[in-house]
Parts: C-alpha cells; sequence; structure tokens
C-alpha cells in the first residue's frame, strides 16, 4: 500500500522537504494555446498567399491563367476519378470496410455507387467559358504585337517575317473563334456564320489558325538556337573576355527557349487532334493533363515572381 505517515525528514523553512527542488516541472502550453499559434501561423499563411493571388491576378494574363489553370485541373481531376484504377481501389477500399464491418455486425443493404462528379465537368466548362469571354478583347493585344514589330522590327529577318506571320494567324484565331463565340450566344446572326459551314466550322478553323501560330514557332525556336549558337562562337573567337557578364543573360535565354519548346511540344499533339473534324484519336481524359503541362512552367514563373 501506498505510505501514508508523514515523513519525519526535516523540511526546509518554507516547508519543503531538504534535498528537494522548489519548483516544480515547466508546465506545457496548454492546448487552448496550442490551437490559438496554429490558427495564427494558418492565418499568417492564408494571407500571405492571398497576397500573392492578389498579385498574379492584378493583370489581364494573370487572370486568364488562374482560369486556364482551374479548367484543366478540374477536368483531369474528374476523368482520374472516373479512369478504372480509381474505380477498382474504391471498390476494393469499400469491400475491405464492409469485411470489416461484418466482424461485428450483419452487413447492411450495399449503397448505390455515388455519382459521377460531373461538377468537376462543370467548373472546367465555366472556365473555359469564362476565358472565351476574356478572348474577346484578343484582337487588341494583337494589333499592338504587330504594331510593335513593324516599329521596332527583330535585327533577324528571318525571325521578322515569322513573327508577322504569327500576328496573321493569331488574328485569324481570335477573330474567328470570337464570331463563333458570339454567334453561339446569339449576340450575332447565324446565318452569315451558316453559309460558311456553321459554328463548329468556324471553331474548326479558328483552331487551324492557332495551330499555325504553333508550327511557326518552331522555325522561331530553330532559328533562335541558330542565331546563339552563332553568339557563342563569336565570343569564343574573342577570348571571351565578356562570358562571365553575359553568363546570367545567356542562362535566363536558355530558360525563356526551353520553357516556349516545352509550350509548344505539349500543344501540338493537341492542336493536331482538334484540327481534324474527326479527331486524330487523342483520349479526352488525358487533354486536361496535357493543357495544363503546357502552361505550368509559365504559371510557375509568375506565382515566384508574386514572392
Amino acid at each position: 500500500m501506498a505510505d501514508s505517515k508523514p515523513s519525519n525528514r526535516p523540511a526546509t523553512s518554507h516547508g519543503v522537504p531538504e534535498g528537494s527542488s522548489s519548483v516544480g516541472p515547466a508546465a506545457g502550453p496548454s492546448s487552448t494555446e496550442v490551437a490559438r499559434r496554429q490558427l495564427q501561423a494558418a492565418l499568417r499563411v492564408a494571407d500571405v498567399t492571398a497576397g500573392r493571388l492578389d498579385k498574379l491576378m492584378a493583370t489581364a494574363y494573370g487572370q486568364e491563367r488562374v482560369f486556364a489553370v482551374t479548367g484543366y485541373l478540374s477536368h483531369a481531376l474528374y476523368h482520374l476519378l472516373e479512369s478504372a484504377p480509381w474505380i477498382a481501389l474504391q471498390a476494393r477500399l469499400g469491400l475491405l470496410a464492409r469485411l470489416r464491418a461484418s466482424s461485428n455486425k450483419a452487413a447492411g443493404p450495399s449503397k448505390p455507387a455515388a455519382a459521377a462528379p460531373s461538377r468537376l465537368l462543370a467548373l472546367s466548362a465555366l472556365m473555359s467559358e469564362t476565358r472565351y469571354t476574356l478572348r474577346l478583347l484578343g484582337l487588341v493585344p494583337l494589333w499592338t504585337w504587330g504594331s510593335g514589330e513593324l516599329k521596332s522590327p527583330h535585327p533577324d529577318r528571318a525571325i521578322h517575317i515569322l513573327t508577322l506571320l504569327q500576328v496573321v494567324s493569331n488574328v485569324l484565331y481570335q477573330a474567328l473563334e470570337n464570331a463563333g463565340f458570339l454567334a453561339a450566344k446569339g449576340i450575332i446572326s447565324k446565318k452569315f456564320l451558316d453559309r460558311w459551314g456553321g459554328i463548329d466550322k468556324w471553331y474548326l478553323w479558328s483552331t487551324r489558325a492557332w495551330f499555325g501560330h504553333i508550327f511557326l514557332q518552331f522555325f522561331v525556336l530553330w532559328r533562335l538556337r541558330v542565331l546563339r549558337a552563332a553568339r557563342r562562337a563569336a565570343a569564343a573567337a574573342a577570348g571571351g573576355e565578356k562570358q562571365a557578364i553575359d553568363a546570367e543573360s545567356e542562362a535566363a535565354e536558355t530558360r525563356a527557349w526551353t520553357k516556349s519548346l516545352v509550350n509548344n511540344v505539349c500543344w501540338t499533339p493537341l492542336c493536331l487532334h482538334w484540327c481534324a473534324e474527326e479527331g486524330l484519336g487523342f483520349p479526352a481524359s488525358l487533354t486536361g493533363v496535357v493543357s495544363f503541362m503546357a502552361g505550368a512552367w509559365g504559371v510557375f514563373d509568375l506565382w515566384k515572381a508574386t514572392a
């Protein structure tokens, strides 16, 4: 049994037995204090994130990128949740849960399968339509792009010509898309579009014009690579005195070139698929993933710049 007798050891003047500390073990923070600190930390993170999002969406391009990423990821997530491996995993987990429950009580009637998460597709469609609406103003920056190239042409004639061709291709793409979108919304008459194949045909040729830009971009990237190689050779012949000075700009140029190439490579199979009236067999379940991959690097750079 526990010792219930008072101790015979002499006590100090404060009533504490000799040899023992007068200060007890330090009490740790209470659960309320821990919760308060966690809440404050979460609010600080949320505040910083909201500030960075505000900076990201301060421009029309940043807003468009946010809508694009949301649409691509919701489309990809929908097809992931509808994929056979995911459904099989859900079935296995459900079976394990029923087996575990049956050890304690009889298994109840099985619940009907959950409805397809069509809300994700609805969100993706909303983001796509929002971007169509934003691009109604897309002809204005295209005009500025073309005007700037004419006023201050690229020093390399080949790139200058390719850029002007890209401007024309993008103007056709945007004009055709705008006409199709406005006709689909009943803002302009469909009769005029029907004379030239209807709304779907206008969208088809709009996509083909966009692919023209992508196709020309491969030649732009090739020409830039040739010019960069020639510049490096000239610097090496001059003794490389300026190599240290230009190292940072050279790295930035190489990174921008690689990012543009990745973007182009990702969009090419999708555009080729969309350019064909019946498609080329590109899986619909992968369009969101590949579209996200095409712009992920650019979005990462935009997000990094908000820090």
